[in-house]
């Protein structure tokens, strides 16, 4: 109840101050102040007990800019902390997440810093109850996307380029403790209107530099959107080969139905098979998500994950965004 009252109090806060802040000259007119607080109260069945409590689901603060654009370049730069009401285990509200300068042009885009790989955003990007309490780790990724679609990853430089209907994306992620390691993603896309369609490809080296990786192995992801109508569809299949074992896949599937402009229904399937006993077996995620005010969304989502330890999860939470434009 005491976090309940503080996320409220926060919320409150947060409503009278960033409209105050988004007409102000405290920022540059290229920089822009961003957060997004996301909060839910949750009821767990994990087969031996159940829980309730309240959880933070990856809540935000960022910053982000850039520069006028000289000889066709604009450099640009991206920083983003995680943000909790409460203190964690070490005494501290904030934790790293993101954060990359680079360029872009004509030629492309080129970005060096901490970042997501493209090979997790094309699975982020189809999850539908991404960063709620239907992850594994209440955050994050659903059942059915591998580690891979988590975290972000270190020392890294990559380039993406679109060209009409197509993308290609190439990066390399640096370990200079061992051996100067490096791991290769390369992808490449084809989109129009209401299909997006690709394949994004991991060389993992002998230290395992991307994020939730293991070392030397390979993973390929092929996945999909199709829109129509209301409608949106998704998939992402997976197959990670690590040195020594079997080849772990992973099936996800998502739909969305758009109600009207404050209703949506989500619906996910997931799959994890050869990996371990515990990690093996089948998910299934439907929710609802209601668009309270611009900036506001609140949801109710139920998750029931058969693997190892089964778990169920009923999830109310809410995502509040707020931004200096």
């Amino acid at each position: 109840m005491f976090v309940a009252r503080r996320i409220t109090a926060l919320f409150t806060a947060l409503l009278l101050s960033t409209s105050a802040l988004s007409d102000s000259n405290i920022l540059a007119d290229f920089n822009t102040l961003y957060g997004d607080i996301r909060y839910s109260e949750n009821r767990i069945d994990n087969s031996s007990r159940t829980t309730t409590h309240t959880e933070n689901n990856a809540s935000r603060l960022g910053l982000k800019g850039h520069l006028s654009e000289r000889y066709g370049i604009t450099a640009f730069y991206h920083f983003e902390t995680g943000f909790s009401i409460e203190k964690d285990k070490n005494d501290d509200r904030f934790t790293k997440r993101f954060y990359y300068a680079g360029i872009k042009g004509d030629f492309g885009k080129l970005i060096y810093g901490r970042t997501s790989t493209p090979y997790k955003m094309a699975g982020l990007k189809i999850d539908p109850f991404y960063d709620t309490s239907a992850g594994i780790g209440l955050g994050g990724a659903t059942y059915g996307l591998s580690g891979l679609t988590n975290g972000w990853s270190e020392q890294s430089l990559a380039y993406s380029k679109n060209m009409d209907a197509f993308s290609f994306n190439v990066s390399a992620y640096a370990d200079n403790t061992e051996g100067d390691s490096r791991d290769v993603n390369v992808g490449f896309a084809y989109h129009n209107d209401s299909l997006n369609v690709g394949i994004q490809y991991l060389d993992i080296g002998n230290t395992g530099v991307i994020a939730n990786s293991t070392a030397d192995s390979t993973a390929t992801r092929l996945h999909a959107m199709y829109n129509i109508g209301m409608w949106n569809f998704g998939g992402s299949l997976e197959s990670i080969d690590p040195k020594t074992g079997d080849t772990q896949e992973y099936i996800y599937l998502s739909t969305t139905y758009k109600i009207d402009d404050k209703w949506k229904v989500s619906g996910s399937y997931g799959s994890v098979d050869d990996v371990s006993n515990k990690a093996d077996g089948e998910s299934v995620t439907v929710g609802t998500f209601y668009q309270l005010f611009k900036r506001a969304q609140v949801y109710a989502l139920y998750s029931d994950v058969n693997a190892g330890t089964d778990r169920d999860t009923f999830s109310l939470g809410v995502s509040y965004k707020f931004s200096t434009k």
